[in-house]
Formats: structure tokens, sequence, C-alpha cells
């Protein structure tokens, strides 16, 4: 996976968990396919998202779709 310089994204915290379960919504379909570190992550999420999980998210996304 590629490397993402955390200090680029500029969302807000509250644009970053909208984003985050938007991304989540989409993997659905694909959560049996999801390996356990990745599924543990995504089932994780429910208050916060850091930009680095923002960005692992993002990963596991383009992995799967």
């Amino acid at each position: 996976m590629a490397y993402h310089d955390l200090s680029s994204c500029s969302l807000t915290p509250a644009e970053r968990l909208e984003e985050a379960f938007r991304i989540i919504a989409i993997l659905e379909p694909y959560m049996d396919q999801l390996s356990p570190n990745e599924l543990k992550m995504v089932e994780g999420l429910e208050y916060t998202c850091s930009v680095k999980q923002l960005f692992w998210l993002r990963d596991i996304k383009d992995k799967y779709i």
C-alpha cells in the first residue's frame, strides 16, 4: 500500500468520520473478504476517525473495489 503524508489531510474530525462511514457502507458487501486486521479496524470505528485510520480505510476500499 502507498505511503500517505498524514499532514496532507485538511478534513475536520467530523468530515473524516463522515467519509469513514461512507467507505464502510461501500465495503459492506466485501466484509467477508477483509483480513482479520482490516475487519477489526472497520468494526472498531465509532465516534472518531484519525487521519491514519481514514487513509487506511481508503486503502482497504481501493484493495477490494
